[in-house]
């Protein structure tokens, strides 16, 4: 009688589980990442007594900086007019839709450019509109 040979099965790692966790893992990590979305403009929030919390996701962000440029969303406008600034609310509400608007002006912006930011948002006939300052410390 002849002995029997064995074949031994080649041993190696099984490459399809293994993708299956990285993909799962990337999943994992792109799910529960926070993103930080920088301002172009720096700016300096004013001081209040009576600061409430404001929801930001869904709406349309406008900010005023010290020397009066005028970001509406992500586009800069540096030399802004009520129809500039109208023009770039109408593209922002054809995107997202009518929504709350939220302007975040520079404690040394002049009056006269956060009331052009009102003004356009006015002409939309956009109604909930939110000024973001600090919490002054007393």
């Amino acid at each position: 009688m002849k002995p029997r040979v064995r074949r031994s099965d080649a041993i190696g790692i099984e490459i399809a589980p293994l993708i299956d966790i990285v993909f799962i893992l990337l999943i994992f990590f792109v799910v529960t990442s926070t993103f930080i979305r920088e301002n172009a403009l720096e700016i300096d929030l004013p001081t209040s007594h009576s600061q409430l919390d404001v929801e930001t996701i869904g709406a349309i962000e406008i900010i005023v900086s010290a020397d009066n440029e005028i970001s509406v969303g992500d586009r800069l406008i540096p030399t802004a007019t009520t129809d500039l600034v109208t023009a770039e609310l109408v593209r922002l509400v054809s995107d997202v839709g009518p929504g709350r608007v939220i302007i975040r002006a520079d404690a040394s912006a002049r009056h006269e450019t956060v009331v052009l930011v009102l003004d356009a948002v006015n002409l939309l006939g956009l109604t909930e509109v939110s000024i973001v300052t600090v919490q002054a410390n007393d």
